[in-house]
């Protein structure tokens, strides 16, 4: 009698050790009550960016991100969203044309060109926005301090193309949206209002040289879009820093003579009376224009884009101060 309860008890432990392996089996094999496939589920229902470095996962929206450029800043603020910290350039910690839209304090992280480790990592970031080119020595030590993306922003489309991947790893693609329209308007509105495609270049200028950007540089390529004709279309020359412009003398300006010159950096003042300068036309139509360097050359981004159409409309429609 005892030998055929054991048995029995054996019987009903096996069979309740079986169902519950099938069971466990179930569960498995339907994703619930898995740690391990859960994760794996929601990973793979996040969306992606491919950036100059890489690809970035997004999971959830950074809250504290850094940018070490102004382009980069310029596009956050756009998005209605201020970074706790940014690289800036000399004395300008950030660009003066932003300094009205800019929702809390930034924090300084030293030069964009070779900005504060210490400082950054202080910040406890969640997101830095590098320069492809400029940070691509400190790529590792970026990446070490919180996760990194890296962007160029050559020319306007590229820079366009960077404010919509930066709204989606910060969940601004309505944003950004508002911001492309926006954009596309003006820019309709100058080119009806632009007659006659006036020829232009922008330039620096410092030490008695002039630097001029290129037609597919980001100044070059915005003013096209409006019916300029951008009267410079040769390739970059390795400059230092980063820009995409060629040096060239007062000779070689005068050759290329264009109806309009936007000039930034040394004031013109030792130009005077030089007769090249004298016989430039912009010179003779006082369409010599003074400009903004960071507007103009360190913007490049969409407020950037949109204060140069409007400079532009109004120099090339009789509004414009000479110099």
């Amino acid at each position: 009698m005892r030998k055929k309860q054991l048995i029995a008890s054996i019987m009903l432990l096996c069979s309740i050790a079986i169902a519950g392996c099938g069971a466990e089996k179930s569960v498995n094999e339907n994703g619930a009550g898995n740690v391990e496939n859960a994760e794996t589920a929601v990973q793979s229902d996040g969306k992606s960016i491919t950036h100059e470095w890489g690809t970035y996962k997004i999971e959830q929206a950074p809250q504290k991100v850094v940018t070490l450029d102004f382009s980069f800043m310029d596009t956050l603020t756009s998005l209605g969203v201020t970074p706790v910290g940014n690289a800036g350039v000399g004395t300008t910690k950030f660009p003066e044309y932003l300094q009205d839209q800019l929702q809390a304090t930034v924090a300084d992280v030293g030069e964009r060109k070779a900005p504060n480790l210490e400082v950054i990592q202080s910040l406890k970031p969640d997101l830095i926005i590098a320069s492809v080119d400029r940070h691509s020595m400190i790529r590792n030590e970026l990446e070490g301090i919180a996760p990194t993306v890296a962007f160029d922003d050559v020319s306007y489309d590229q820079v366009m193309d960077n404010v919509k991947n930066i709204a989606e790893i910060l969940g601004k693609q309505k944003e950004a949206e508002q911001v492309a329209a926006g954009l596309n308007e003006k820019i309709a509105a100058v080119k009806q209002q632009i007659t006659d495609a006036p020829s232009i270049v922008v330039a620096g200028y410092f030490d008695d040289m002039f630097t001029v950007w290129i037609k597919d540089s980001f100044v070059g390529s915005l003013l096209s879009q409006v019916g300029a004709e951008y009267a410079f279309n040769g390739e970059k020359s390795n400059l230092e820093g980063k820009g995409e412009g060629v040096k060239m003398t007062l000779e070689r300006l005068h050759e290329l003579n264009p109806d309009f010159i936007m000039l930034y950096g040394d004031k013109p003042d030792k130009l005077l009376s030089n007769p090249l300068y004298q016989d430039l036309k912009s010179v003779k139509d006082q369409h010599f224009i003074v400009v903004d360097r960071n507007l103009w050359a360190r913007g490049r981004g969409p407020i950037a884009a949109g204060k140069i159409l409007d400079e532009t409309l109004a120099n090339l429609t009789g509004n414009a101060v000479s110099k």
